[in-house]
């Protein structure tokens, strides 16, 4: 299998530290915000999840509709998408303090790919994830997959295999489009990582985003997150007026991405 071969050669970068959580300055009521998943939501790459995935993507939503976000992460370095819904879907909610998400957003899959799941049961994975996170919550919480990134460019990774892995996260990517069209309130974001990875978006194992890759892809991110959530949440966003464009293509399972991305 892929991980096998490449665990000697990667960097092992811890986890980012500190609180698991946090809240952006913006109109309240807050969105609040779970993301579930492995290294990237784990914030593999940066010193702390503010400035990982769920900090950045927490900013660039409260930039981006002027609501302030109230954020949650449950992940762990080297989590397969079977391993998110058996182990963390406890760090969805904070029962002490009252808080469950109005949104959850998967990254995830990555490490089924270079494990090589099978796509069919990659689907039943994905469709099992979104059954108990809807039984764990008792409603139809909006559900996210972030789009798998592309690894072309990664030099960490030998040229012999970039081509066939990167061919077969395009398999299991299609699986996640499929699993949203086929269910209620999930969706697909097709992202690819942050656009043409420049020297300094990548950390210093030179697979994970560094700080800055982290916040160019949660850019991407939140560009269509803010649309989903206007029209699927107008009751938490509401009346909060967006404080830059946003895009107008909302609505559906797959919301396309840029040229490039």
């Amino acid at each position: 299998m892929f991980a096998k071969g490449m665990r000697g050669r990667l960097v092992r970068l811890p986890e980012a530290a500190g609180d698991d959580s946090g809240t952006t300055e913006g109109k309240e009521p807050p969105l609040r915000l779970a993301v579930l998943g492995d290294s990237v939501a784990a914030g593999v790459g940066a010193a702390s999840h503010g400035e990982a995935m769920a900090g950045q993507l927490a900013e660039a939503l409260t930039a981006m509709t002027g609501r302030a976000v109230s954020w949650r992460v449950a992940a762990k370095a080297g989590a397969t998408l079977a391993a998110v819904r058996r182990g963390m879907l406890p760090g969805l909610t904070d029962p002490a303090a009252r808080w469950r998400p109005d949104l959850v957003v998967v990254v995830a899959g990555t490490n089924d790919a270079m494990r090589l799941r099978r796509p069919r049961a990659f689907r039943h994975d994905a469709e099992r994830l979104v059954r108990d996170v809807r039984l764990r919550l008792g409603e139809d919480v909006p559900m996210v997959f972030a789009g798998l990134p592309t690894i072309a460019r990664l030099s960490s990774l030998p040229r012999r295999v970039r081509g066939p892995l990167g061919l077969y996260i395009g398999l299991l990517d299609r699986q996640l489009r499929t699993t949203a069209t086929r269910g209620v309130a999930v969706f697909h974001l097709p992202s690819g990582g942050p656009p043409e990875f420049p020297g300094d978006w990548l950390a210093a194992d030179r697979f994970h985003p560094s700080p800055a890759g982290y916040r160019a892809w949660a850019r991407v991110l939140a560009s269509r997150l803010a649309t989903l959530t206007e029209a699927t949440l107008p009751a938490v966003l509401a009346p909060a007026a967006p404080t830059r464009p946003i895009p107008s293509n909302a609505g559906g399972a797959d919301i396309p991405s840029p040229s490039g991305v």
